[in-house]
């Protein structure tokens, strides 16, 4: 799973840009593939207790300590290593807008592929109504099945694909009226 991240030092105006790949196996510890402002890193790191984990980048030991999440921003997070502390924000490039916005849309929107990978079961319908956050389908990418919600109530106009299929970043794949 791919998650894209900012990393700002509490205090400055300095923002950093954090691409992560998740591996699809979860056992610690974990290898994890990671860009820092396009500087592509290897990372290896297991959670020690509740909250805290143990990172180990370029031969360097780090301790991370997830504080808490920002109460009026839930993807905010305050992270602390050693004496600085982080806020780290988390985009996940599956949810491509916010529900407020998702919400306000009205018109025919395009649910796309947000990686390569491919179908395992179409769940709705062509001229099926649903809910925001409801399944549309289930994509398999690197071992990992993920499910694709609607961004906002409506009415599936069209299906572009079938289960078994495999897609592209970016494929289309279900149209909401």
């Amino acid at each position: 799973m791919r998650f894209l991240l900012v990393l700002r030092h509490r205090g400055s105006s300095s923002e950093h840009s954090v691409e992560l790949e998740l591996p699809p196996s979860n056992s610690p510890p974990l290898k994890v593939s990671l860009a820092i402002d396009g500087r592509p890193l290897e990372a290896d790191w297991a959670e020690i207790a509740p909250r805290k984990l143990s990172i180990l980048i370029g031969g360097r030991s780090y301790t991370a300590e997830v504080k808490r999440s920002i109460p009026e921003r839930d993807s905010i997070y305050a992270v602390r290593v050693g004496t600085k502390t982080f806020e780290i924000g988390v985009r996940d490039p599956r949810r491509r807008r916010g529900h407020e916005a998702a919400r306000e849309h009205a018109g025919p929107e395009e649910i796309v592929a947000p990686m390569p990978g491919r179908i395992v079961k179409v769940l709705v319908e062509e001229k099926q109504d649903v809910r925001p956050d409801e399944g549309l389908l289930v994509i398999e990418a690197m071992k990992m099945q993920n499910e694709i919600r609607a961004p906002r109530a409506g009415r599936v106009e069209k299906i572009y694909i079938q289960a078994g299929a495999g897609v592209e970043s970016g494929a289309k794949l279900i149209r909401l009226a």
